[in-house]
């Protein structure tokens, strides 16, 4: 028969019950220990697929970086497209190189918020902003400001009619209206608001054959006028997210192209909106387009970092330095 163990002191029992408590602690610390490392090692991996997706899929598309204080504003040279003006808040940067390296305009101390140059007078260049509206009838060597009859002068959207130099409208933010002028911005006269605007930027665009036929983004949503902005109509559904910037398109199979803060978006001539293959970071803040000489066109956008990108295909690819 089996004997009986005689029954632990009570002295024996804590010092076993310690025992089971101090393992318990091991184990739960190797427990906790071997989980922290599955955590980082899963962190790190998450981590380094993120900056690998975020490089392929927008820094390895950057073709440069403006170190302005801020980024307002793109205009190509029709002509020469490897002639690019960038706007800020100091002034005016040029490139010659098709966007590669930028050196300081003449046109300096000023907020030049909006750029256009018309593909009738690729030698004139309107700049304008708060405080802001000058010409330049040289390329951008001298500068004047028009004697005109604006009320106020803190103009938030302006675009020149393409095929017309001197066809301009303008948003100015203190009188909250809209502006049309057919003498180069002499004189002017005011138009209708688009619908639901409540916003302090109005990014413009006029058709490449058609002076009075006008864009305007509000909110979402593309209106158009084609009477010069005495009414308007909605033109279609609006891409996806907020409208930033405008840009008409030099080709027939293109309308217009839309940045947002989802992206850059291109609509074609059958009214439907295509997201182009560019991640710019959170939003575009200004487009320019351009034709080249193979019958392709060209893409700029600056986004709110600075960044700079550039297709030479209409938005399907685009360039790295």
């Amino acid at each position: 028969m089996a004997k009986t163990a005689p029954p632990r002191s009570p002295r024996a029992q804590r010092r076993e019950e310690a025992r089971r408590q101090a393992q318990r602690r091991r184990q739960q610390r190797l427990l906790l220990r071997g989980g922290l490392v599955a955590i980082t090692v899963v962190a790190v991996a998450v981590a380094t697929w993120w900056l690998i997706a975020r490089a392929g899929s927008s820094d390895a598309q950057v073709l440069y970086r403006f170190q302005t204080q801020d980024f307002h504003s793109l205009a190509i040279n029709p002509i020469n497209p490897d002639t690019i003006y960038f706007g800020h808040h100091g002034g005016l940067l040029v490139s010659r190189d098709g966007g590669r390296s930028w050196q300081a305009g003449t046109l300096s101390g000023v907020d030049a918020m909006q750029l256009a140059v018309p593909t009738a007078d690729p030698n004139r260049i309107y700049a304008s902003g708060h405080g802001v509206f000058v010409v330049s009838q040289d390329g951008g060597q001298t500068w004047a400001s028009p004697v005109h009859n604006l009320p106020a002068l803190d103009l938030h959207g302006f675009a020149v009619a393409p095929s017309d130099p001197n066809r301009v409208y303008a948003f100015e933010i203190g009188t909250f209206s809209l502006y049309a002028s057919s003498d180069g911005g002499v004189t002017w006269e005011t138009r209708a608001l688009p619908p639901d605007l409540n916003q302090g930027i109005l990014p413009l665009a006029v058709a490449a054959d058609d002076p009075q036929h006008l864009y305007a983004g509000v909110g979402g949503q593309i209106w158009e006028s084609l009477d010069g902005g005495q009414s308007w109509r909605q033109a279609g559904p609006g891409p996806g997210g907020t409208i930033t910037a405008l840009a008409v398109s030099t080709s027939s199979q293109a309308l217009l192209y839309a940045g947002t803060d989802q992206g850059l978006w291109k609509l074609d001539s059958s009214g439907n909106w295509q997201k182009l293959p560019v991640e710019p970071r959170e939003a575009v803040l200004a487009v320019a387009v351009a034709p080249l000489a193979d019958g392709a066109e060209r893409v700029v956008l600056v986004d709110v970092q600075g960044n700079l990108y550039r297709s030479d295909d209409g938005g399907q690819t685009w360039r790295s330095r």
